[in-house]
This record gives C-alpha cells, structure tokens and sequence, in this order.
C-alpha cells in the first residue's frame, strides 16, 4: 500500500512538500519538486525551506507561522539549484503526524500565469494609451478640419451674395481662388489622415529615377499656394541630383518639414539644401524660430505629437510621423537639430541608388 500511495505522490503535477514545522527541514517530496527544483530527492531532504525560498527569514517564518496556525495560500518567489527563481502559488497548512508537527505545502509553479498577466497588463496600457490617442486625434481632426470648412462656408455663401449683386470679375475672382486655397488646404489634411492609415498596413514606393531639383522647387511652389507664407524669404540651394526615389512620396516629405519650418518659424527665412555624400543625399531645411527642447526632438516624429499646444499652432500631428515612415521605406533616415528659440534644423539622408 506504501508503494501504492508513493505512486499517487509522484503522479500529482503540483510539488509536494512536506516540512517540520519547527525546524523547517524538508521531510518528503515528489518527483514534481525534483524536476521544479532541479534537485535530487536526496538533495532535497537534506535542504530546508529556507534554502528554497527567496526573502527575508523574518517574512519566511511569518508565513510558516501563519500557514501552520489556520493554513494559508499565499504567493512568494522560489529558487532551483541552480540560481535562477520562478514564481510559486502556495497552498500549505499544519498537521500532526503522529509526536511531530508538520507543514504540508501544495506549491504551484505560477511563472505563465504571471506572464499572461504582464502581457494582460501590457495590452490594457497599450489599448489604453491607444484610446487616449483616439480621443485625442479625434479632437484634434475635428477642430482642423472645422476651421477650414468653415471658412469655405463663409467665402461661398460672400461668393454668392457678389453674384447676386452682380460685383465685378475681379471680386468675384478674388473670392474663388481664397475659397480654392482652403479646399487645398483641406484635401491635404485629408491626404495626411489616409496616409497614416496607409502607414498602417505597410508603405508601397515607386520608384524611379527623379531630379531632386525639380523636386525642390515644386515644393516651394506647392507650399506658397497652400500656407501663408506670403512675404517669407524662401532660399532654395539644391543642384541637380539625380536619385532613385519615389517622387510623389519625396515631395511629400519636404512639403511636411517646409511647412513645419513655416508654421514655427516665426517668420523669418527658411532655407531648403542639399549635397551629395558618396553614395547618400542630405537634406536640409533650416529655419530661425521657436526651435525645440531636448526631450521635444525625441518624441516629435511619434504619431499625434506635437512639441506645442494646439492653441497656439495648428495641426494633426502626423506630418513628422508621416515623413520619418516614407524616409525609412526609402532606406534612409531623418533627424533635427534645435536649440530652444534659435530655430531648427531638419535633416533627411538617403541613398542614391544604383546608377542607372
């Protein structure tokens, strides 16, 4: 029958202690605890429970204490043979055997439930924070994209009051191209929306070989007919360099960091330049205004960041993240260089490609 009850001991998943209540010696085991411990049975016996918890002997006795007055399930940390710990669940109470007194500990190694509980913990805060983006981003799209609707409200309906009144061409004209300029406005935040979704699910490139003069001036005018940026010096100095690009997507992301240097650049020059570096292009476009703060150029090209309050300058906060996912798609890399009230400096690196 010894053998026989021996056998259920050793058949039980769980590890099995058996410990003297007033030494702590370890009396018996199963072969759960040899393969959780990662010592023999021999092993065993000649350990305490000391030797296997890890903590304090004031709270290891407190807990022996307490499991052997009424029992207790608690949890604690315990440790193999060879150093490393795990986590345990632990079931254990008193009982006399007989002249002696014992404590009879079922103990449940917990290490994957403490796992699916950080990862549980992981994706509340991430589902979190993604919620609070939402939020957030939804707040922000509906107080962008309402200023300019309004606006074109308004022109439309001054628009048709100078049909009605017969106003000359010109006024009517004038009329026109200010309602134009927000609808432009407004297709490009739209285009900045469906382009961080697109990100989303990965970025396709066409590539072909593109001049990135062309490109430079282009965006400059582009720029002048969708931002006020009337009366600001604009210095482009850009050779002919020839790159195998995407150019839709490159015009994107100098148009994003001009305009940016536009909105905080206090209105003062914005320089657009570029040079060669072997088989590389760097990009820079350079502007004397607000600039950033240290921790402000880490976190700019996240996805709604900004490094002002929307009350003072607008936006959706996408144009940097969205320009750091194209420059990356193409293999290369973007950074800032700024110094709070002296302006900024936006640098885009990339490869040339093969000649062709």
């Amino acid at each position: 029958m010894t053998d026989f009850y021996r056998g259920l001991h050793d058949l039980v998943r769980d590890i099995l202690l058996v410990v003297d209540a007033d030494t702590g010696r370890i009396m018996e085991v199963n072969r759960a605890a040899e393969h959780a411990y990662q010592y023999t049975r021999a092993e065993l016996l000649e350990l305490e429970i000391h030797d296997l918890r890890v903590g304090s002997p004031q709270s290891v006795a407190d807990q022996l204490r307490a499991a052997d007055g009424q029992g207790s399930l608690f949890e604690a940390v315990h440790r193999r043979k060879d150093g490393s710990m795990f986590p345990v669940e632990i079931s254990s109470r008193g009982e006399t055997l007989g002249d002696r007194h014992y404590l009879l500990s079922i103990i449940r190694d917990i290490t994957e439930r403490k796992r699916a509980d950080e990862e549980r913990e992981r994706l509340f805060a991430t589902t979190q924070q993604a919620l609070a983006a939402r939020e957030e981003f939804l707040w922000v799209a509906s107080h962008e994209l309402r200023t300019p609707i309004t606006i074109v409200s308004l022109q439309l309906h001054q628009l048709r009051r100078s049909i009605h009144r017969g106003d000359h061409a010109d006024r009517l004209t004038a009329s026109t191209e200010a309602a134009l300029l927000k609808i432009d406005q407004l297709s490009a935040l739209v285009q900045r929306l469906l382009d961080a979704t697109q990100l989303d699910s990965g970025l396709r490139l066409d590539l072909a070989w593109v001049d990135l003069a062309e490109i430079a001036h282009l965006v400059v005018e582009r720029v002048f007919t969708q931002t006020d940026a009337a009366g600001i010096e604009i210095t482009v100095e850009v050779p002919e360099i020839h790159g195998r690009w995407d150019a839709m997507r490159l015009e994107q992301v100098m148009v994003n960091l001009l305009s940016n240097s536009l909105k905080y650049g206090l209105r003062k020059p914005v320089s657009i330049s570029a040079r060669v570096d072997v088989d590389v292009v760097h990009i820079e476009i350079r502007d004397h205004g607000i600039g950033l703060t240290p921790s402000e150029t880490d976190r700019i090209f996240g996805k709604f960041e900004r490094a002002v309050s929307i009350a003072h300058y607008g936006g959706l906060g996408l144009g940097l993240y969205i320009s750091r996912q194209i420059v990356e798609a193409h293999g290369g890399w973007i950074e800032v260089e700024s110094t709070l009230g002296r302006g900024s400096t936006f640098r885009v690196t990339l490869p040339l490609g093969e000649p062709p």
